[in-house]
């Protein structure tokens, strides 16, 4: 309904409302007179000389009753009130705002009389007032109708003409035309609006209903879009980013708070990917996150990944959490086929889980891009047919009071004695839980090894991951292995990443309790990346602490990274621990260090890693 014709019925409502109340208040100023007239009427009939009456037939006797419409009487002799109501349908005036009965008291008795007179000249007269009132304005409503909707339509025929007339206006309608054709102009534009609307509710089947993100179905179809480009310039960087905390959020503190967890590790991704242009973020799965970031360059990448991390430790640290997610990369480009990008984003992911909390890595190997069920027979082939090798790098003493020794790097082999990764193989190896069986074999390999090669007088190093440490079997069974062997346990070195050895304190202590019971030492590497490094010291008492080597690579010119390093040296020995730097490749690095008193160096500047 337009306006004009929200008004005409506005208008008569009113008229309404006004006849309504003009009856109402008419009334209430004809009350008085009502009221006294029937007063008057009492003492004119002489009611409060009355004998008193005994029946109906005496009142009827007594009183000309026909001019009342309500008698009750009330005496000594009545049993109870004599009442007299008129039988017939009371008029509808006389219920407007009823005027209260009057009341005559006997003089000579105790008699009592309420009354109501008809007061019909009156009533009559008011009456006609009322219907004279009304019809005035029925009559003069219907007039202005008339006229009203007589001007509307000759108006709007008139403006219709002069809408559709394109020669110059010159009539009294020219500011309405223009207006209307403003109007028209106006809905074309409205309508494009609503068809841009509709276009974005259909994209609504391909949209995450809790995150807002794009879904699963938005991915496969932009991964498709990409990979089948005939361009083949186009590529993009894929990344994976899982929560593996989720199912313990939902089963320690509620289904609620894990949507809300899932909330804000998307309002995290999402506000990092702002940074970076043509970026799309996707909610894959119930984990899952994924974000294809177009034309993307590999230090963008390494960039983009950094800052994630950033956020999701703070995150971390504020909800107590063990970690937040992982992030596995990949580069993509036209002309690869979607189940090989997905299998190396999962090779990546299971590199992220080993190398901490929140870490993130990149898989751009393209000759392994098969799934979990190759893997699964790639490395069962390593264990049945010991496919793979040692190197060794020397870690040097710098202080006399340290004994230097190798640490030992596998390195394994797939067909044709092809160089497989190591972190690969330990990635999908955790992935498929046979880390624990690939570390025992490893272990026992490098202890024969031992026993064939050295004099007895060196220490080797050997690389030990947080998933073995956590397995009270594994933990068992190296124990056992180190007793049997107490001639070589003295001289083996057992190192462990620091990040996760802070993150599962009782089992990395129960770890390190172990191998000072069978004779073994104990290695912190890549140490002082994490909050809590300082705490390792004393709840795990290490051998050796190895300093990561980020804090080394511009040690020259970073005073703050010297005065950092000076103090872990400092508080290491205070524990009577020996610290060695990683990561040596300038003969610079190597003084400013020495001035430290650091007790061991390793790196390139001292030697590559060989072969055992």
């Amino acid at each position: 309904m337009n306006n004009l014709g929200r008004n005409f019925w506005v208008s008569n409502f009113l008229i309404i409302l006004i006849i309504i109340a003009l009856v109402f208040v008419i009334k209430a100023l004809f009350n008085p007179i009502l009221s006294k007239q029937q007063q008057q009427y009492g003492l004119d009939k002489r009611l409060a000389v009355l004998n008193d009456i005994t029946s109906e037939a005496d009142l009827k006797h007594k009183i000309e009753i026909n001019n009342f419409s309500y008698i009750k009487v009330t005496n000594d002799r009545l049993s109870a009130p004599l009442t007299y109501i008129e039988q017939k349908e009371a008029q509808l005036f006389r219920k407007i705002l009823p005027i209260s009965p009057s009341t005559q008291h006997s003089i000579s008795t105790n008699q009592v009389i309420e009354y109501s007179v008809k007061n019909l000249e009156y009533s009559t007269l008011y009456q006609h007032i009322i219907l004279l009132i009304v019809a005035a304005l029925v009559i003069t409503t219907l007039f202005c109708n008339l006229l009203y909707l007589t001007l509307f339509r000759k108006n709007e025929q008139l403006l219709i003409e002069e809408t559709l007339d394109d020669s110059d206006v010159k009539s009294i309608f020219t500011i309405a035309a223009k207006a209307i054709k403003q109007k028209i102009r106006n809905l074309k534009s409205d309508v494009s609006d609503k068809e841009m609307r509709i276009n974005k509710l259909s994209n609504q089947a391909n949209r995450d209903s809790l995150t807002e993100l794009n879904n699963r179905h938005a991915f496969r179809s932009e991964l498709t879009e990409l990979l089948s480009s005939d361009n083949n310039q186009d590529h993009a960087i894929l990344s994976v980013i899982r929560i593996f905390e989720l199912s313990t959020v939902n089963a320690s503190r509620g289904f609620q708070q894990g949507d809300h967890y899932l909330l804000n590790v998307a309002k995290i991704i999402k506000q990092v990917a702002l940074n970076y242009a043509n970026t799309q973020v996707f909610r894959i799965s119930g984990s899952d996150f994924a974000v294809i970031a177009h034309n993307m360059t590999t230090t963008d990448a390494h960039k983009f990944s950094d800052e994630l991390k950033f956020k999701f430790d703070q995150y971390q640290a504020t909800h107590n959490l063990e970690s937040v997610a992982f992030n596995g990369m990949t580069r993509v480009s036209a002309k690869q086929l979607p189940e090989h990008v997905l299998a190396r984003a999962d090779i990546a992911l299971a590199k992220a889980q080993i190398a901490g909390p929140n870490a993130w890595a990149l898989e751009e190997h393209s000759e392994f891009q098969l799934g979990e069920q190759h893997w699964r027979a790639v490395i069962n082939e390593v264990i049945e047919k010991r496919s793979f090798t040692f190197l060794q790098q020397p870690v040097q003493a710098i202080h006399r009071n340290m004994k230097g020794y190798q640490e030992i790097y596998t390195r394994f082999l797939g067909e044709n004695d092809n160089i497989i990764p190591a972190s690969t193989i330990f990635s999908m190896a955790q992935r498929i839980d046979m880390i624990v069986k690939l570390e025992q074999l490893i272990i026992e390999r490098t202890i024969a090894n031992y026993r064939q090669k050295s004099d007895f007088n060196t220490h080797w190093g050997i690389n030990v991951s947080y998933a073995c440490i956590q397995n009270s079997a594994f933990l068992i069974w190296l124990e056992r292995l180190l007793l049997k062997e107490s001639d070589i346990a003295g001289s083996l070195v057992f190192e462990v990443h620091e990040k996760p050895l802070d993150n599962h304190l009782t089992a990395s202590k129960r770890f390190f309790d172990m191998l000072k019971r069978a004779g073994s030492r104990s290695a912190i590497c890549r140490f002082g990346k994490g909050i809590c490094s300082f705490r390792l010291f004393k709840e795990l008492k290490p051998d050796y602490i190895k300093i990561d080597s980020s804090l080394i690579v511009d040690i020259e010119h970073d005073s703050t990274n010297q005065q950092f390093i000076r103090m872990i040296i400092d508080v290491a020995h205070r524990m009577e621990c020996q610290v060695v730097a990683e990561g040596i490749e300038r003969l610079e690095q190597k003084h400013i260090l020495e001035h430290m008193y650091i007790d061991g160096i390793q790196g390139f500047l001292i030697a590559r890693p060989t072969p055992l």
